[in-house]
């Protein structure tokens, strides 16, 4: 794409492959009708999300569990309340409250929601640094995991959804790529922007609406397992049909939050294992 190449310098070189220790863990948390999902290595972690405002409260039990006491990285993908309510001033369990934050992403959007204004105040007033994502840029999780900036690829957005930060992370021989809510006019220019998508593991985009993952898009990333944050019984629809014969016809193992609860990936650098909280 002719705007992605003028304003980022063309595709997104490989994440070279590093030497790892432990394992890298890729948390789908079960937030209902939104998105949160967590990475953990041995040194760091990032929260991608934490669903919609009454859901912070299930997420900040959900990390409690795990025992974690420090986010390293947040990144609120766009501003949706399904997907960064959780990070909302007004709740009192607010996860930015509850949890020393090292630094918060967002994207290069210039339309805002009261939730997002709501982010914004609490990152001023605990005076967290703030940065916006640029494709290319990268973020050390420790471990010789690595996760990578993709898109969107254009700040020339008019549909909240495609301003959705999407990364991959890299660990090992394994990798894994979260879409946010990004539908296919985003997804075009990031095939055509050069970006490497090719990972074992994938986010379906917008929930497993049918407004996401083309097959041309689901080609190139090409995906062994895949997950499909959702709420039961949710006015949607999601995940839609068409989405989910996809997967199907494509051998891809996937995941959903509304049937399996929690989702855990774990990688070893070499092979992912997958556990979830119902069977």
């Amino acid at each position: 794409n002719t705007i992605a190449r003028i304003l980022y310098g063309g595709p997104t070189p490989p994440t070279p492959t590093l030497p790892t220790s432990g394992q890298a863990k890729v948390y789908i948390i079960d937030v209902g009708q939104g998105e949160s999902i967590l990475i953990t290595t041995e040194e760091k972690s990032m929260l991608i999300d934490a669903g919609e405002n009454n859901m912070g409260d299930d997420v900040l039990t959900f990390l409690d569990t795990l025992g974690l006491e420090k986010i390293d990285y947040a990144i609120a993908t766009h501003p949706h309340s399904d997907h960064i309510g959780g990070l909302d001033t007004v709740m009192q369990d607010n996860v930015i409250r509850a949890f020393e934050v090292g630094r918060v992403f967002l994207p290069p959007a210039e339309h805002t929601t009261a939730t997002f204004e709501d982010v914004l105040d609490v990152i001023e007033e605990k005076d967290i640094p703030l940065s916006t994502t640029t494709p290319g840029q990268t973020i050390d999780l420790g471990s010789g995991a690595v996760v990578t900036i993709l898109g969107p690829v254009t700040e020339d957005i008019d549909d909240l959804n495609n301003t959705s930060v999407v990364c991959r992370l890299d660990f090992g021989e394994t990798s894994f790529l979260f879409n946010g809510d990004q539908e296919t006019p985003m997804e075009e220019l990031l095939l055509q922007s050069g970006a490497d998508l090719d990972c074992d593991m994938m986010t379906m985009g917008h929930h497993g609406s049918s407004t996401s993952s083309s097959q041309e898009y689901l080609d190139a990333v090409s995906p062994e397992y895949a997950s499909i944050s959702c709420g039961r019984g949710n006015k949607y629809g999601h995940p839609h049909e068409e989405t989910v014969e996809k997967l199907e016809e494509m051998g891809v193992e996937y995941y959903r939050t509304d049937l399996s609860g929690n989702i855990t990936f774990t990688s070893d650098g070499e092979n992912i294992s997958v556990r979830t909280e119902k069977p």
